[in-house]
């Protein structure tokens, strides 16, 4: 059997010897470089089974390698080191493609188990792909996809599932975070164990509490017969809370506690109940925002935000889009005897270049309606409703051409009005930078992921930011 084959990019002579001591015993093959633009020609003379890659390098950083690698080899398992470590590097990483972070000084198990779980990953994926050669990433857990924001989605699944720790789940309304909740506890080891969602969004104030810990004969009016709540009915299960946010700050601290030891009162019962479940937690809004407001506990937050996943919007799936609307029309004429199987080229660009504000559930809405109203095989431009239906290519022209009017008179007004500024005028740059970012957000209604999109930059820079403000 052929040894697997590791690149380690380590400029630090004496750390990439002990490492090599440490994988000694995997029997692989190992090759050391110090330097980004070494380890990016390496990779393009032979791929690697597995890299393992420093985050600071004395040319560029790893992220700047990882993002150079993920463009021409996007399956290549990649493990970041680094003695820098951080909750936003852990982010940024998985965001760009790594499949494990690692903080350095590493033990010699713990880095062994981490590159055998790698290599043995990345092994039964190459198998899958053998056994099913027409197979694709297209659907995944209930996700349907293969962009490379959805497969990181899954890879941070797979790599989180096994585990007990808590997963937050961030993004828009109608990306799909209780199917992402579902993926999680399918690929976990209680996928035979009840899943059990409650919207805390949903649910009046007063009976929350209730339906989280359940309640005894008598507890308040109405209340007829003992009820299970849904920690006890997920018991040895997945428990997720979605709409999270949301919830009572009252309620907010009982939780914690549950989550802290496991125990909780049914409302009315002076007796403890202890369960074991598993937490995932989902909002559309910024957590740590919500913080900072004062609507979300502190200690909360930092109990729940252990492994984050950021949703992407529809929009910024590529071909996603087309890939789930034609699921969603088969299933849509399959349940209302219809007989479309296609769309247009007019409506699959359409598709494409629109916005999608209210993301995969819109789209559904909108497929629906096409399919309950209209009569055909193929699907097109005259049946999309509003806004769909309205011309976008012209109005989004003359919306450039105006931008780009404004713009230049901008520019004009802004040397003519510069000219005559007295010296003193002049602000610190991060004052400006602070300006920008902190509109971005407020516009981004304070979802400040969708913001750094927007900025295009990572959320991670936006925090370090933001935090750097504070301390002013």
């Amino acid at each position: 059997m052929q040894k697997k084959y590791l690149l380690m990019v380590e400029d630090t002579a004496s750390v990439a010897a002990l490492y090599r001591s440490y994988l000694n015993p995997l029997g692989v093959e190992i090759n050391v470089v110090a330097r980004g633009c070494e380890a990016i020609e390496a990779v393009a003379l032979r791929v690697p089974d597995l890299v393992l890659l420093d985050l600071r390098l004395p040319d560029m950083t790893g992220f700047d390698v990882l993002a150079e690698i993920r463009k021409h080899n996007k399956e290549v398992p990649v493990v970041l080191m680094t003695a820098h470590g951080s909750i936003d590097a852990a982010v940024e990483a998985m965001q760009l493609g790594a499949q494990d972070f690692l903080i350095k000084p590493c033990e010699a198990d713990r880095l062994r188990v981490t590159v055998n779980n790698a290599l043995r990953r990345a092994q039964k994926d190459q198998d899958e792909i053998k056994e099913n050669p027409d197979k694709s990433n297209k659907q995944y857990q209930g996700f349907i996809g293969s962009s490379s924001q959805m497969n990181q989605v899954y890879r941070t699944i797979d790599s989180a599932a096994p585990s007990k720790a808590t997963v937050f789940i961030t993004g828009e309304s109608g990306t799909g975070k209780e199917v992402c909740a579902e993926a999680i506890h399918a690929a976990s080891k209680r996928g035979d164990a009840p899943f059990i969602a409650i919207n805390c969004a949903a649910i009046p104030k007063d009976l929350i509490e209730s339906e989280l810990f359940g309640h005894v004969k008598g507890a308040f009016t109405g209340a007829s017969v003992d009820r299970k709540g849904a920690a006890e009915q997920a018991d040895g299960g997945t428990l997720f809370l979605d709409e999270l946010c949301e919830m009572d700050l009252d309620l907010q601290t009982k939780l914690l506690r549950f989550i802290q030891t496991g125990t909780f009162q049914k409302v009315g019962s002076s007796k403890m109940s202890r369960v074991d479940v598993r937490f995932v937690c989902a909002t559309n809004r910024d957590p740590w925002l919500e913080v900072q407001a004062g609507r979300f506990r502190e200690d909360l937050y930092y109990r729940l935000h252990v492994i984050p996943l950021v949703l992407p919007p529809l929009r910024e799936r590529g071909n996603d889009v087309i890939e789930i609307a034609h699921s969603i029309l088969g299933h849509f004429s399959h349940e209302e005897g219809r007989e479309f199987i296609t769309f247009s080229p007019d409506v699959t660009e359409r598709f494409a270049h629109y916005d999608w504000p209210g993301n995969v559930r819109q789209l559904q809405n909108v497929i629906r309606n096409v399919v309950v109203l209209n009569r055909g095989k193929e699907v097109t431009l005259s049946m999309l409703p509003p806004p769909l239906s309205l011309e976008l290519n012209s109005g989004s022209d003359i919306a450039s051409k105006n931008e780009v009017s404004s713009s230049l008179i901008s520019k004009n007004n802004i040397v003519n009005e510069v000219v005559n500024l007295p010296k003193e005028t002049i602000i610190p740059l991060w004052k400006s930078e602070k300006k920008i970012i902190e509109t971005a957000i407020a516009l981004c209604d304070g979802n400040i992921p969708q913001a750094a999109k927007r900025l295009e930059v990572s959320p991670s820079t936006l925090y370090r930011k933001l935090q750097s403000w504070d301390d002013k």
